[in-house]
This record gives structure tokens, C-alpha cells and sequence, in this order.
């Protein structure tokens, strides 16, 4: 199927865009870097954030349901840490393992 001529249009038109404005060589290598940093420390402050807010979801509904005010809470809220900084450790062991 042939392509059409207003497409093939917007398509070179898309194409020089990139290639006159967006040129990634002019980012420097410590600009990259900050980049890679920046995402490094969200996603540790996410996983870890997350492993805690679910582990006391699960103890906040697990002690509304038997009645256990506030102990379950506190364990599945220390469990949830203990998970987010066990995927940390998972996500980094796997990133710097020597490469064959």
C-alpha cells in the first residue's frame, strides 16, 4: 500500500525536526550522569515508599478485620520496609553484576 503524500510530509517534516533541534551529543556526559542519578534515587525512594505504604494497608485492613489495633500495623509496616529495601538490594545486585 502506497504511502500517502501528506503523511510522507508530516513524516520529513518530524524527521528534520529531530535532527536540527534535537541533537544528543550536545548533552554532556555529566548532564547523562545527573540524569542516571536522578532516576536511580526516585526509583530507590519509590520502591522503598511503596513497600511500606502497602505492608500498612494490608496491617491497617488485617487489624480492622480481627481487632488488633495497632499491632498488626506495625509488623506489616515493618515487613513493607523490609520488602522495599529487599527489591532495592534485588534491582542493584542485578545492575552491577561484571558483565562476561
Amino acid at each position: 500500500m502506497k504511502e500517502p503524500e501528506d503523511i510522507k510530509n508530516i513524516n520529513l517534516r518530524i524527521r528534520d525536526f529531530k535532527t536540527k533541534h534535537i541533537d544528543i551529543s550536545k548533552v554532556s556526559e555529566s548532564q547523562k550522569n545527573t540524569y542516571s542519578q536522578t532516576a536511580v534515587g526516585f526509583q530507590i525512594s519509590v520502591e522503598l515508599l511503596s513497600g511500606v505504604l502497602i505492608g500498612a494497608g494490608i496491617g491497617y485492613l488485617l487489624d480492622n478485620l480481627f481487632s488488633t489495633r495497632p499491632w498488626l500495623v506495625a509488623i506489616f509496616t515493618i515487613l513493607g520496609g523490609a520488602a522495599g529495601v529487599l527489591n532495592i538490594y534485588k534491582t542493584f545486585r542485578v545492575e552491577n553484576k561484571p558483565k562476561e
